[in-house]
């Protein structure tokens, strides 16, 4: 939690429509899915980055391109989510959702025919399809699910997002090195059918008003947004710390010894695998240590595994960091989800989760560009060790004004708030 704000429960809730028992669930995870497909245009890539890298001739300097092609999707995310606040206005979450995820699949196999520059702009119309995605999915969510569950749901929703992501990550890199490279972007309309057919068999059309239907409602949306901006603070000063391990964990990988896509997917998976645990365990660790103080376990985590992966000298070094690291993502992702439902009124929850889409993949963006010159004179893994000291600073610092603060409480004191 951001110092400006604290979590209150939410007054009023909405009965979720849809038809229950188990293809009730299947039907809500379909539309849950949306941190899926975000994940994948990032998973599917991620062990094969190595051999793109090869191939790309955008800009003098492979470091450069390689950063770029790294960003290229992340700008795309930042002007999605912000496009995703105008199409709320205009359709339902649930239709906002489908149109996308179709879009999503076929941009995604344009990667398998595409070159240099034209590659590039594909991956950012990707990114733009997967922010809109993630909002709809966040909004649905909120929609469809009581305040009561939505901590495990939230949680859930990470743990299969991430592993799926090991899954899609294994068949990338064996499907790059039977096949070659381009084939892992045919992943991507396989991911949409499925999803689709999902939602489409069972989950009913959205019974929520929208927004844009009554004025009085219209008017106050920014407004009520901009009371939000503390969450948004939060978002993007973590989410740039976070990406480091997307970025730069494949180079390191590859520079200690993992020399082949496979040994990097299935070092890279336990990242993913450490990820889908923590989100499991997201509601207990939640209620053991106060939504307050949350946070600092979260940037503690992220730091720690910072520093370890930039002393990595042997692929077993950077399997423990990567661990560390994935605990961290695995519970920041429900965290700052959780965090937007319960202050968002159900109005405006789909522009916010937008908006904070837009954040989390802004941080994203600058991520790889903002380390390319620190990269070029320190070095991959001094850079890593950098910001990971940083964010344990960070950490500290959080845990003092948390732990001082007039009518405080200490972690561990008052669970109310879980």
């Amino acid at each position: 939690m951001t110092p400006f704000i604290e979590e209150t429960a939410e007054t009023v809730e909405t009965i979720p429509p849809g038809r229950g028992g188990f293809l009730g669930g299947v039907g809500v995870a379909a539309l849950a899915s949306g941190p899926v497909c975000a994940a994948a245009m990032l998973t599917v890539v991620i062990p094969i980055l190595p051999n793109i890298t090869a191939h790309l001739s955008v800009i003098g300097g492979k470091v450069l391109s390689t950063q770029i092609f790294i960003a290229s999707p992340m700008l795309g995310l930042v002007v999605g989510g912000l496009l995703s606040t105008v199409l709320f206005g205009k359709a339902s979450p649930r239709t906002i959702f489908l149109i996308a995820i179709a879009v999503f699949g076929v941009t995604g196999a344009l990667g398998a025919f595409l070159t240099d520059g034209a590659l590039i702009l594909s991956r950012i119309f990707m990114g733009v399809t997967a922010a809109v995605i993630g909002a709809a999915s966040t909004a649905l969510i909120g929609e469809r699910v009581s305040f009561k569950r939505r901590p495990q749901v939230l949680g859930w929703q990470m743990a299969a997002s991430s592993a799926l992501a090991i899954i899609l990550m294994l068949i990338s890199g064996r499907l790059s090195d039977r096949f070659g490279w381009r084939t892992s972007f045919l992943m991507f309309p396989a991911i949409a059918v499925t999803v689709i057919g999902l939602a489409l068999a069972f989950t009913p059309p959205s019974n929520a008003p929208r927004p844009s239907l009554t004025a009085g409602v219209k008017a106050q949306v920014w407004p009520l947004l901009i009371k939000l901006w503390p969450i948004y603070l939060f978002v993007v000063l973590v989410n740039v710390t976070a990406f480091t391990t997307n970025s730069q964990a494949s180079y390191v990988l590859a520079g200690i010894g993992a020399k082949t896509a496979s040994a990097r997917a299935q070092i890279m998976s336990l990242n993913q695998l450490m990820i889908v645990i923590a989100a499991i365990a997201f509601p207990y660790v939640r209620k053991l240590v106060g939504q307050r103080f949350l946070a600092v376990v979260i940037i503690t985590l992220m730091g720690c595994g910072m520093v370890w992966l930039g002393a990595a000298s042997t692929p077993l070094m950077a399997i423990g960091a990567l661990a560390v690291l994935g605990s961290g993502n695995g519970l920041l992702f429900p965290y700052q989800s959780s965090m937007l439902l319960t202050h968002a009124p159900a109005a405006v929850r789909g522009p916010a989760a937008g908006i904070m889409v837009s954040c989390q993949f802004m941080a994203d963006a600058v991520n790889p560009v903002m380390l390319a010159p620190l990269i070029a004179s320190v070095g991959l893994q001094s850079t890593i060790s950098m910001i990971g000291v940083l964010a344990i600073i960070a950490a500290v610092l959080t845990l003092i004004w948390r732990w001082f603060k007039p009518g405080g409480t200490r972690p561990m004191g008052r669970l109310q708030d879980a």
